[in-house]
């Protein structure tokens, strides 16, 4: 179901561009999407001649309750569109801030794959899964059959929304229903043609969580992530709207003086 509406932010450039930056918020996230994370995706841009789409949903949740769920959810049909418009969609979740501009993630993309994606290593629950917060996609037929088998798949069992779907798609072995123990399965013909994508390309936030700042997941699976020196990006995924912003504006602010300049400024 198309959840987003009519108020889409598209940034034109001279001459249409190969990526697109696709992401989208509800209610909830929308400031912190234009305030915080959208001016790193605009030097990201800026820098490899990206194009930006950032949409206004019509509602998310707070917790991973049914209009947060559809939120996630409506990132499949947004990518969708996007790639039947650019030969390749990046999409960023609106709680990833970009903290280096230095690197075309599409480089990562291998020439005979359809896709791109970070692993996440979650050693407290012995799980390791591809994570769709940051998500490179590039325009073909695979492409559009693999978001055709995410459809399908359809909703799962437990916490995650799209994600779970995609997990399913790709033939990833989900371990239990909280995805414990997840891992690499028997594998679907969808995943030989998947790259994967630096972890610094989707770098998990892991410092300062408190119980109160976690909506999906716990502070423990938090302890003992691998992490990486100077990431592209930060991923404040599984944390309460205001615990994002907080924790987003800190580390923004801790940013070199080229990435700070444009925060709070919004794309238009």
């Amino acid at each position: 179901m198309d959840t987003h509406t009519g108020s889409s932010l598209v940034r034109k450039r001279g001459g249409q561009s190969s990526v697109v930056i696709v992401t989208a918020a509800g209610p909830h996230m929308r400031g912190l999407m234009h305030d915080l994370a959208m001016p790193g995706f605009r030097r990201l841009a800026d820098r490899w001649g990206y194009e930006i789409r950032a949409l206004d949903l019509e509602a998310d949740g707070i917790r991973a309750d049914a209009p947060a769920q559809r939120a996630k959810w409506a990132k499949i049909n947004l990518m969708r569109a996007a790639l039947q418009e650019f030969p390749l969609a990046l999409w960023l979740d609106a709680d990833v801030l970009v903290a280096r501009t230095d690197d075309d993630i599409s480089a990562h993309l291998h020439p005979q794959h359809f896709q791109a994606l970070a692993l996440e290593h979650v050693p407290a629950e012995h799980r390791v899964n591809p994570n769709t917060g940051v998500w490179l996609m590039r325009s073909c037929p695979s492409a559009f059959e693999f978001l055709d088998a995410v459809e399908t798949a359809g909703t799962q069992p437990g916490p995650w929304a799209d994600q779970g779907a995609v997990l399913a798609a790709l033939g990833w072995n989900r371990g239990d229903e909280q995805y414990h123990w997840a891992g690499p399965g028997r594998g679907s013909r969808f995943l030989a043609g998947t790259s994967w994508l630096p972890a610094a390309w989707n770098q998990p936030y892991v410092e300062g969580r408190t119980a109160e700042d976690c909506y999906n997941g716990t502070v423990e699976s938090y302890v003992g992530r691998p992490t990486v020196a100077n990431p592209f990006a930060i991923h404040f995924m599984g944390m309460t709207p205001g615990a994002r912003r907080r924790h987003m504006t800190r580390v923004a602010a801790s940013l070199p003086p080229d990435s700070v300049h444009l925060v709070g400024e919004r794309v238009g």
